[in-house]
C-alpha cells in the first residue's frame, strides 16, 4: 500500500470525524491541505524501504507469492465492489467490511511468514482498525495535533527510551519481527513518544490527542499481547 492510499484512508476518516464546532468549507479545505502536507513529510522516511526489505525476506519463504497475488487482488476488489454503500459513513463501512475484505491478503501474508511472525497480520489489522475508529471519533483539531511540529523539535536519540527502540530495531534489521517483539515494543514506543512530547510540546491538547490514539491501540491489542508481555 503506497503512501497515497494511506493518506486517502486517513483523509476519508478525517472528513467523517466528529466536529468540535462549526467550520466553513474554506477552513476544512485548509485543514485538509495541512494534513496532506503533514502526511507527505511523515512518510518521506525509510519506512517504505523497510517494508520492501521485509517483503523480499518473505518472498524467500514463499517463492510462489507472485502467482497468488493477482488472485488475492481480484478477491479483495470483488469484495469492495460488493459493498452496499447505502447511507453508511466511511467509518461505518470500514468497521463492517475491513476484516472481511482484507482476509484474502491477510491469509496470503500469514502463509508466507515464519511461525513466530504469523500473528502479525491479525495484530496489525486490530491496530489499523483501532486507529481508524479513533480517527472517526476525533475532531479535525485532534487529528492535526498528531502532526504538530513541536514533536520534531528534539532528536529522538537524545532520549534513552527512544534509543532503546532503535537498538531493538537495528538488532532485528535482517529478519522479520516476531509477534512477541512487536507486543513488547509497543509500550516502549509509547514511552518514547511521551518523553518527546513532555520535553517539546507544552500544549495539553497535543498531548491528549496523541495519548488518545495510543490508548486506542493499547485497548485493541491488550488481550492478545498480555500473555506475551508477561513472558
Amino acid at each position: 500500500m503506497n503512501k497515497y492510499v494511506i493518506f486517502a484512508v486517513c483523509a476519508f476518516a478525517l472528513v467523517n470525524a466528529a466536529p468540535s464546532d462549526k467550520k466553513d468549507s474554506s477552513d476544512e479545505e485548509e485543514n485538509l491541505k495541512e494534513l496532506a502536507q503533514a502526511f507527505q513529510e511523515k512518510f518521506n522516511s525509510t519506512l517504505f524501504v523497510d517494508i520492501i526489505k521485509m517483503a523480499e525476506q518473505a518472498k524467500t519463504k514463499c517463492p510462489d507469492i507472485e502467482n497468488k497475488i493477482e488472485s488475492v487482488v481480484e478477491q479483495v476488489g470483488e469484495c469492495v465492489e460488493d459493498i452496499d454503500l447505502g447511507s453508511d459513513t466511511f467509518c461505518s463501512l470500514i468497521k463492517k467490511n475491513f476484516a472481511k475484505c482484507s482476509k484474502p491478503a491477510r491469509d496470503l501474508i500469514t502463509s508466507c511468514l515464519p511461525e513466530e511472525s504469523k500473528g502479525l497480520p491479525g495484530l496489525g489489522e486490530k491496530i489499523i482498525l483501532a486507529i481508524i475508529e479513533n480517527a472517526c471519533s476525533s475532531t479535525v483539531e485532534e487529528i492535526l495535533e498528531l502532526f504538530n511540529p513541536c514533536a520534531l523539535e528534539k532528536d529522538p536519540e537524545s532520549f534513552d527510551s527512544c534509543k532503546a527502540i532503535k537498538t531493538t530495531i537495528d538488532q532485528q534489521s535482517n529478519k522479520l519481527p516476531s509477534k512477541s517483539l512487536v507486543c513488547s515494543t509497543l509500550p516502549k514506543m509509547r514511552g518514547c513518544a511521551k518523553d518527546i512530547l513532555d520535553a517539546s510540546c507544552k500544549n495539553q491538547i497535543t498531548r491528549n490527542s496523541v495519548n488518545k490514539f495510543y490508548n486506542a491501540v493499547d485497548a485493541a491489542v491488550k488481550d492478545e499481547c498480555a500473555e506475551l508481555n508477561k513472558a
